[in-house]
């Protein structure tokens, strides 16, 4: 029994409304259990008296430091208090459907307010942001008066139409020009960072419950936008790119939270966007397709009724509001009086200005009022967010009773007697559709559809499909667009079933889509050629960083039809031709510089699938990625020179020298990996001037000429950039000069380089040089790094230097391969600290290949066979591991959790291991083993050395 019985027993009104609340609604019970009083007060009645205190409370100065979670649990206390309010008001009928619907929307706008004004006055308190007119406040929805921030709702908050169990779509937005922003970040990722605390404090459930479930999909093209967005962005967006049926979403929107100067202003300004005096064809087109993917609604008819949605079903809430939407759109431009955001009042007014007529609008009115109170005891059972009539025999019997009819058939009358002649108004609104989808993928069966083929989330998934269908990205703005997806998408999202996270694929190949200018040429190859479904679901479901470079460039899959795309990479010779061959078409220095991209990122792409897809190993993929940066910098390097000769000339007999440097220089290159390099020049005569038209000074003439090598390939042309290049590797560090002579080179790591220097000149490898140089700087690297060294002193400084570099970049965690303890930086110490301490009397041990090195330290008696092992084991699969991850997610993750399933089967297959768990296990063992080598050779010795005298 609920306590407040005791409290009722003198009021029959209130004993009767409360047995109607609490025998239909578990969900308000609990409530009254935990709440008696509050209840017993409720159902007395004067429900406008409770509701405005309700929201006083709300609007009322929060206490001195208040903590998030304690400002959670008060919004989610009082948000409890509203739900029963509101139930009893609608129940006992003292108030309206618009009185129901603008309270839960008033609420809403109040707890979005007071949580707004508590995140804001945090960063006001650090000094992120200008207190209002300078002057400290406590927390108060005054606080964002003039912040610049604001938050709109859309769809039916907007619209003062908040269901009962109703999520909130929202739209954050900043006006970067009324925002006063002092923090140590940019204005954007404070905005971005609040928005998202925002919708936790909404959303999350705690013991006290949730206030609002939260929805930003509305905002623009949220697949590639921020939650927050300036309102330069988001007006760019709609007036280039946006579709009639994000116009239609627009008609809601209301200013709901934040700086409402900021929001009234945007909103006017989109109002021209939205209200267009005349309606072209093609938009027209767009309304009608909008009311026959509608028409398709859950495979529903007519004669449906357990299990019919009287949100999106057949005649249901849907078909009322678009029937509205689209009057409004289509007559709104030359009446302004029709530019209302709520659906009744809008019915309303299209009656008054003879739009619609007086029968259609009672129909329409009467209807809505019958489907949205339907709605509400729906979901005031349990408080979940549903539109379903009920299958269940016991709760469809309660939600007769909760509806006051007095069995099935009286209930079933009414329903069918509303929705019949919604549906028939509906229907003549535009014409029908003749494409109509009866195969499993129309909007009604494909939730189903996608289940079955076993995506996680298949609401969410079709939500993706739908939006791909109202052309809501550019790529599919075209009906031959969109015909040739409909042709393509069974074969589509059968192959993202084959990966182990369908969801995540497909999602990913809808921020795919939603990059690529046009969908024409991409949807018609798929066509053409089915057999890339599995590559391309692969693609999305296991390799993001390959997904955004196809993005980026989906001229790429062009490539794979090549019929040599699946074999190993062509020799150095071989692609040097290929190369040349196309870089003789060039029209000019431009066009070399974006075939020379387009030729990489081909066989970029190709290397990265086939270590995607185990045709080849981490070594030879490694090496693949080298060789195609050797030639690329060579060819790329002599028509940089042909165009700086051309203003500048030459010298006789001197010319430019790369070397490259770690990674590189070993040719271990990944899918991320920079090119370090460094820079030399020789000419006989330093005294002596370029011959060309704007002669140089040597010096002069070759840093230039290394500056405009490094923007050659770094520079972002419309084929993207080529490599990232690092040069900090040169004498003196970023500090020296960018292209230095030989001698100075010479010079400086005989008599004033680091020993770690000498430790990176290990893997100095020379890429290209003149003739005159190549072997006088190959003897140069071989003379430093043989020189006789003073064994301790050599000890003492790699193993401080280590040391510093872990203080930097170490870590504990394993999947950071090249920094944790045991990983890819204590493997190189550990050779070329050997290599070093050894040179003078091995000069055969140096290979800026870091497996050979190995086995020219084991061959030379500086490694034991064993330790040898345990070294080229570890680097192979740690190498193995790295390249993959940086392949599929760009870099090292985190922790365990930030690995998607399919990329640890595809590390498991790679690795031989039996499991993720063998092989994280695995992986720490190896590193632990390359740890307490590191510290037998290295660490332990330079601990036990004496101490070096410091006055």
């Amino acid at each position: 029994m609920i306590d407040t019985d005791s409290a009722l027993k003198t009021n029959e009104d209130a004993r009767a409304l409360a047995n109607a609340l609490f025998g239909h609604s578990s969900f308000l019970s609990s409530i009254a259990r935990r709440r008696p009083r509050l209840a017993a007060d409720f159902l007395k009645g004067e429900p406008d008296a409770h509701f405005e205190a309700i929201l006083a409370d709300l609007k009322a100065e929060r206490p001195e430091g208040e903590k998030t979670p304690d400002l959670m649990a008060f919004l989610r206390e009082s948000k409890s208090a509203a739900a029963f309010l509101t139930a009893a008001a609608d129940v006992a009928g003292w108030w309206s459907l618009e009185q129901v619907t603008a309270a839960l929307s008033r609420f809403a706008d109040a707890a979005l307010e007071i949580s707004l004004a508590h995140l804001l006055h945090a960063r006001m308190k650090v000094g992120e942001l200008a207190w209002p007119n300078g002057n400290v406040q406590p927390v108060s929805p005054k606080l964002a008066q003039n912040c610049g921030y604001f938050i709109l709702g859309m769809g039916k908050l907007g619209a003062f139409e908040l269901n009962y169990s109703s999520d909130i779509d929202l739209i954050a937005l900043y006006d970067a020009e009324r925002v006063h922003y002092t923090g140590n970040k940019t204005l954007k990722q404070c905005f971005i960072r609040l928005t998202q605390e925002l919708m936790q404090i909404m959303e999350t459930r705690t013991m006290h419950g949730y206030v609002f479930r939260t929805d930003l999909r509305l905002r623009p093209d949220p697949g590639a936008t921020p939650v927050a967005l300036s309102v330069e962005a988001a007006e760019t967006y709609y007036h280039s790119m946006a579709v009639n049926w994000e116009r239609s979403a627009m008609i809601k929107a209301r200013v709901v939270a934040g700086d409402q100067t900021s929001g009234n202003a945007y909103l006017e300004t989109m109002a021209r966007w939205i209200w267009r005096r005349n309606m072209d064809f093609a938009a027209l087109n767009d309304i009608a397709a909008i009311k026959n993917q509608i028409n398709r609604h859950y495979g529903q008819t007519q004669s449906a009724f357990r299990g019919y949605n009287v949100k999106l079903g057949y005649g249901g809430i849907r078909e009322i509001e678009f029937f509205t939407q689209i009057n409004q759109l289509l007559h709104a431009g030359r009446h302004p009086a029709l530019r209302l955001r709520g659906t009744l009042d809008a019915l309303d007014m299209l009656a008054m200005d003879q739009i619609v007529d007086g029968k259609i609008h009672k129909t329409l009115s009467n209807g809505y009022r019958f489907l949205r109170t339907l709605e509400h005891r729906i979901q005031m059972m349990n408080d979940e967010q549903t539109h379903d009539i009920p299958d269940d025999d016991n709760r469809f019997d309660c939600l007769v009773s909760f509806m006051g009819y007095p069995d099935e058939a009286s209930f079933k009358a009414a329903v069918m007697e509303h929705t019949k002649a919604i549906s028939t108004i509906y229907d003549a609104l535009l014409p029908e559709d003749d494409t109509v989808r009866s195969d499993g993928y129309s909007e009604g069966d494909l939730p189903a559809t996608l289940e079955r083929l076993g995506f996680d989330d298949p609401e969410n998934s079709a939500a993706v499909i739908e939006g791909w269908r109202r052309g809501r990205h550019r790529a599919l703005r075209t009906e031959r667009a969109k015909r040739l997806l409909e042709q393509i998408l069974p074969g589509l999202l059968d192959a993202f079933s084959g990966t182990e996270n369908a969801g995540s694929a497909l999602t990913r190949f809808d921020r795919f889509i939603s990059q690529l200018p046009a969908g024409v040429q991409l949807f018609s190859l798929l066509q053409s050629n089915p057999t890339l479904f599995q590559l391309l679901a692969r693609v999305m479901g296991l390799a993001p960083a390959l997904a955004e470079a196809l993005g980026k460039k989906p001229d790429l899959w062009d490539a794979v039809l090549e019929p040599g795309f699946y074999a190993p990479l062509e020799s150095e010779e071989e692609l040097r031709e290929k190369l040349e061959e196309l870089l003789d078409s060039a029209h000019d220095y431009q066009d070399i510089l974006d075939i020379v991209r387009r030729f990489v990122a081909e066989h970029r792409f190709r290397i990265g699938v086939q270590l995607l897809e185990s045709l080849a190993s981490v070594r030879e993929s490694g090496e693949a990625q080298t060789r195609l940066a050797d030639i690329t910098l060579k060819a790329l390097t002599k028509r940089v020179e042909e165009e700086f000769a051309a203003k500048h000339g030459r010298f006789e007999d001197g010319g430019i020298s790369i070397v490259a440097m770690g990674k590189y220089g070993g040719g271990e290159l990944t899918h991320t990996s920079d090119l370090d390099v460094v820079f030399l020049y020789h000419v006989p005569d330093m005294d002596s001037m370029s011959d060309g038209d704007k002669p140089l000074m040597p010096s002069q003439y070759f840093s230039r000429l290394g500056q405009h090598i490094i923007t050659a390939i770094t520079a972002l042309t419309p084929e993207g950039r080529l490599y990232e290049v690092d040069t900090r590797l040169r004498p003196s560090g970023s500090q020296g000069p960018l292209v230095v002579t030989l001698k100075t080179f010479a010079d400086y790591y005989t008599g004033a380089a680091w020993a770690w220097e000498h430790m990176a000149l290990t893997r100095a490898r020379v890429i290209l040089a003149p003739d005159s140089m190549r072997q006088p700087l190959i003897d140069t690297i071989i003379s430093v790094l043989t020189a006789p060294r003073d064994a301790d002193e050599l000890l003492r400084a790699v193993n401080d230097m280590r040391g510093k570099l872990f203080d930097q970049f170490g870590t504990a965690n394993p999947w950071a391969i090249k920094h944790t303890r045991g990983g890819l930086v204590d493997m190189e110490f550990i050779c070329q600290y050997l290599m070093l301490r050894e040179g003078n009397r091995a000069k055969e041990i140096f290979h800026p290949q870091l497996d050979e090195s190995i086995s020219r330290l084991a061959a030379s008696g500086a490694l034991t066979k064993e330790q040898a092992d345990r070294l080229h084991g570890g680097h192979e699969y740690m190498q193995q591991v790295q390249s993959l991850l940086r392949l599929c997610l760009g870099g090292s993750p985190s922790a365990d959790e930030a690995i998607p399933r399919a990329l640890r089967t595809t590390l498991c297959r790679a690795t031989g291991a039996s499991s993720f768990n063998d092989l994280k296990a695995e992986l720490i063992r190896r590193q632990s083993d390359i740890y307490s080598l590191f510290q037998t050779m290295i660490e332990e010795p330079a601990n036990a050395l004496p101490a070096t005298d410091q006055g």
